[in-house]
């Protein structure tokens, strides 16, 4: 049995064409508000984080290397002083390692 089809109106083949395009259409501006949204919020943490780490690095305050309080030690503040301290520590070694070859 075949379709009726009024005449003047789009056939099946230019309907699901239509219906792709939609689709697609609304897939893109779907992916690009959650794309702005995320961005967004990544660049607000990132300001975050990057001024909450150079305030780390502008305390003259060093309580906050007490090896004894645990509190101290698991803060990140801590940890990035301390991880730059042991850079610093090796790089005469690393200086002479380098000069040998």
């Amino acid at each position: 049995m075949a379709v009726m089809q009024a005449p003047g109106g789009p056939s099946p083949g230019q309907t699901c064409v239509l219906i792709l395009i939609f689709t697609v259409l609304l897939q893109s501006l779907c992916m690009a508000v959650t794309y702005l949204y995320f961005n967004r919020e990544l660049k607000q943490m990132q300001d975050k984080y990057s001024k909450s780490g150079i305030a780390c690095f502008l305390k003259e305050d060093d309580s906050s290397w007490d090896t004894n309080d645990e509190e101290s030690m698991n803060s990140p503040c801590w940890q990035v002083k301390w991880q730059l301290r042991q850079l610093v520590r090796k790089a005469p070694i690393m200086e002479r390692f380098w000069a040998r070859k």
